[in-house]
């Protein structure tokens, strides 16, 4: 055989092989692939659906976070969808339960979960073979209206607003450095606050000392206000102001016996201020001038310069008193 009719008979059988598999996947579905797990005993209820999207036979069946059971078949018709559930033989079922399809993810697996109104008065549960009405049951909403939420998610501009409320939270945020220091301030308070728990034994052992002695002395301390610590309050707070009402006589009587002291102040007042000025004048140098320029030299030379004399008229007789002066012999 040549090269090239080995070549044609290798295309030929691709090419059955090929055929072969189409025609044999043109029937085959979702529902043909094996999926779910088994339940063990069951008994059977039917759900019915406004819609269903795309439940697949074997789907679980959860209540209360729990695998109770899993789609048997699904059955669609011009009104609405049957579904058939295979239960867990001794699973109670409240016969009031809504039916919700559910999916974790938006390209997760479908389920059906069983959500239980918690103040349901129905005490009666599902049985074999009831059927739960399309009344009861919520189907999920269409694809096209998820990823439409998606997309108006993305480009709605709610992105931008996370990011924009995470920059604002940066922005007041402190620094890096800050923060750090801040916490390493507060290991060390919490540090120092383990290392000392002694101290804070101490203060609790102190109240717990503090109460156990009012405990001890409740009597005693409940005497205080029952009557007769009544009445020694009443006897002491009439003492207390009968004795202020016998002070404030006296007190009374010092003002207004006191009026000879006011001219004594007012002289003491007078006295204060030409001590103040005295006390001005040395501290100026004034005393100071007066004892070097004028006392001392005269008390290390005493004499007197008469430059002139004048009678009352105003005429200078100094020219007599030296004359007079001569006589006596003070001057020369």
């Amino acid at each position: 055989m040549t090269l090239s009719g080995r070549l044609r008979v290798g295309i030929g059988v691709v090419a059955l092989c090929c055929s072969v598999a189409v025609t044999s996947s043109c029937s085959l579905g979702p529902n043909d692939l094996p999926s779910g797990r088994g339940i063990g005993d069951s008994y059977q209820v039917t759900l019915q659906f406004a819609s269903m999207m795309n439940l697949p036979t074997g789907a679980d069946v959860v209540m209360d976070g729990l695998r109770v059971g899993m789609v048997d078949n699904v059955d669609v018709s011009n009104s609405f969808a049957t579904v058939g559930l295979e239960l867990k033989a001794g699973t109670k079922v409240p016969a009031d339960v809504r039916a919700v399809i559910r999916q974790d993810t938006l390209l997760g697996d479908t389920y059906i979960a069983f959500d239980k109104d918690p103040n349901s008065a129905v005490a009666a549960d599902l049985q074999a073979g009831d059927t739960v009405p399309v009344g009861r049951t919520t189907s999920p909403p269409p694809l096209e209206d998820t990823l439409a939420v998606l997309a108006y998610f993305v480009n709605g501009g709610s992105i931008q607003k996370i990011q924009d409320a995470m920059s604002g939270i940066n922005k007041v945020m402190p620094a890096l450095p800050d923060v750090q220091n801040l916490a390493s301030t507060v290991a060390r308070d919490l540090q120092d606050l383990s290392q000392n728990t002694n101290e804070i034994d101490r203060i609790l052992d102190g109240f717990n000392a503090t109460a156990e002695t009012l405990n001890d002395n409740g009597s005693t301390l409940s005497l205080l206000f029952a009557e007769p610590g009544v009445h020694y309050w009443d006897r002491l707070s009439h003492s207390m102001i009968g004795y202020i009402a016998e002070v404030l006589p006296s007190i009374g009587s010092i003002f207004s016996g006191g009026m000879w002291m006011v001219p004594m102040l007012d002289s003491l007042a007078n006295t204060g201020g030409e001590i103040r000025g005295i006390y001005d004048i040395a501290s100026s140098g004034k005393l100071t001038s007066f004892l070097q320029q004028s006392l001392g030299p005269y008390i290390e030379h005493p004499s007197i310069n008469v430059r002139s004399v004048e009678d009352a008229n105003g005429q200078q007789i100094i020219g007599d008193v030296e004359n007079v002066l001569r006589m006596l012999g003070a001057v020369k």
